[in-house]
């Protein structure tokens, strides 16, 4: 139980700290954006500074210097990759000495599903805010007579960040749109070998571009500190169109446990058991043994 909470703990901070390098050098490179961009680093350019402060990157360093800021740094980017690759292999070792693949698997999946869940249920309260803000847009429009110029952009806003930042938590309970009229009838192995397929042949490919294409977005956002042209206040967007980047590197580190799933199921000839089916086994058992959630909880 203890390395079972370690490795979540060390997958949890290791996405933390990854998204923080992915926000900071974004907001590093917004503060002397447009100094190194008359010298060759165009937003769409800057993507690679994220990993290191490589040759092409020294215009950055040199900008910094000359404002007094600080500089983004890549030691944050790798320490939250060496966090989930520490992750993955506590959950890879042996527990016992007999202990088989299928286990260990399944630890693996199950961190990944849990930042994934947390994530989405966090977001989901972005709708009680839209809610109240529309609420409040159609109550000043037509009872006070004096509509809000900020109520359009925050909606959309709010609306896109729930939909974004919910894509993988979706994909974890594999509740993504799919033709399943015929998928639903096939054997597990092969619905596992054609989700593989597909994997790597359209989604892996897919949402690399996306990190890669939204980062330059919005880098490119960041620099001019762009602010909505929708309404009279115009409310800044480019701390928003930080979450493209983001939303990608979530589906990314789910896109990876799903194909371990693929790979399970094509080993085993059964689907490994997602986050819900666990905790739902769980509820059988207490159920059964007339033991309280809160009260194993509280034992654990």
């Amino acid at each position: 139980m203890k390395n079972q909470r370690l490795s979540l703990l060390l997958f949890g901070g290791g996405v933390v700290a990854t998204l923080l390098a992915i926000f900071w050098s974004l907001y590093a490179y917004g503060q002397v954006g447009g100094l190194v961009a008359g010298k060759g680093l165009r937003p769409n350019q800057v993507f690679m500074c994220l990993f290191g402060p490589f040759e092409r990157c020294a215009p950055l360093a040199a900008a910094h210097a000359e404002r007094g800021t600080m500089p983004y740094s890549s030691l944050l980017f790798w320490l939250g990759v060496v966090a989930i690759i520490a992750s993955f292999w506590l959950n890879l070792a042996k527990r016992t000495p007999d202990e088989g693949w299928g286990p260990r698997l399944q630890r693996v999946l199950i961190p990944v599903d849990q930042v994934s869940t947390f994530i989405g249920k966090l977001f989901a309260w972005t709708i009680v805010i839209l809610t109240l803000a529309v609420s409040y847009e159609v109550f000043a429009r037509y009872v006070l007579r004096a509509p809000t110029t900020w109520a359009y952009d925050a909606s959309y806003i709010l609306y896109g960040a729930l939909f974004i930042m919910a894509g993988a938590y979706a994909l974890s309970r594999n509740s993504h749109v799919r033709g399943d009229f015929l998928y639903r009838a096939w054997p597990p192995r092969r619905q596992a070998a054609m989700d593989l397929v597909l994997y790597f042949l359209f989604f892996f490919p897919g949402i690399i571009a996306f990190i890669y294409a939204g980062y330059g977005f919005a880098a490119q956002s960041w620099m001019t500190h762009e602010h909505s042209a929708y309404s009279p206040d115009g409310l800044p967007v480019y701390q928003y169109k930080t979450l493209i980047p983001i939303t990608g590197v979530l589906l990314l580190l789910q896109g990876i446990v799903e194909v371990v799933r693929c790979i399970f199921c094509l080993r085993r000839g059964e689907w490994p058991q997602r986050l819900h089916d666990v905790e739902e086994l769980e509820n059988v058992i207490l159920a059964q043994h007339g033991t309280p959630a809160e009260e194993l909880g509280d034992r654990l």
